[in-house]
């Protein structure tokens, strides 16, 4: 069986260096690293070890997690076009509508999750991604740096994010990304792993509540 011969810690690069039955096999992240709990002597082929950090927040948050999302995206999506009759919202995100695994990436980190149009006209008002968790960590609302990128590279496509919580009552706040403002994340241990994200509180000129999505989505005119 294969086994890990060695580990080396290259602190320049922020990442460490796995060798398999004394031959370099790959690096992982230094924020991954302790979560993955490889270790040398351990019997793990090289194949496995890549496996493992190409998909480490996929392994790590597992099916029950991307069941809640999903569960997520279904309720937004409800409240949505309930209120709206007259809009249509698909899904469009890379594996947003299943909890399969998918031993992949997207083409762009980032895209959001949710597409909002005219269910008549076809007009597009905006794209939706939906995050958050049951219970809201702490007082700041947390958003993946590339969420944000990925809404600032693309302004014609009008980028929000909606954060759920479900406990202990439901509660949506979305944020609204600046095209021009550089965000620096957070570090935040989650699992055993360092996750980046940006932290925004009720203050945040970004930050809006439910009436003020809604009423953005009213201010176009074929709702009227």
């Amino acid at each position: 069986m294969p086994t890990i011969t060695e580990i080396r810690h290259v602190v320049k690069s922020e990442r460490y260096w796995i060798f398999v039955d004394g031959q370099y096999c790959t690096s992982v992240r230094a924020r991954t690293f302790p979560a993955l709990a490889l270790a040398v002597g351990q019997e793990i082929s090289c194949d496995k070890v890549i496996d493992l950090e190409k998909f480490h927040w996929k392994h790590k948050y597992g099916e029950q997690a991307w069941e809640k999302e999903k569960i997520r995206i279904d309720r937004v999506t409800n409240i949505i076009e309930t209120k709206f009759p007259r809009l249509k919202v698909s899904v469009v995100g890379f594996g947003a509508d299943s909890n399969a695994f998918l031993a992949e990436h997207p083409d762009e980190s980032g895209k959001p999750d949710l597409l909002i149009e005219g269910r008549d006209s076809g007009r597009k008002y905006c794209m939706l991604e939906v995050s958050g968790t049951e219970i809201m960590r702490g007082d700041s609302y947390w958003v993946r740096p590339d969420k944000l990128s990925y809404a600032q590279k693309h302004p014609t496509e009008d980028v929000w994010v909606c954060l759920h919580y479900s406990q202990p009552s439901e509660k949506l706040v979305f944020i609204r990304p600046k095209p021009e403002t550089e965000y620096r994340p957070s570090e935040k241990e989650i699992r055993g792993s360092i996750e980046h994200y940006v932290e925004f509180s009720e203050h945040s000129d970004e930050h809006k509540n439910a009436d003020d999505f809604f009423d953005y989505l009213l201010s176009k005119r074929d709702l009227k």
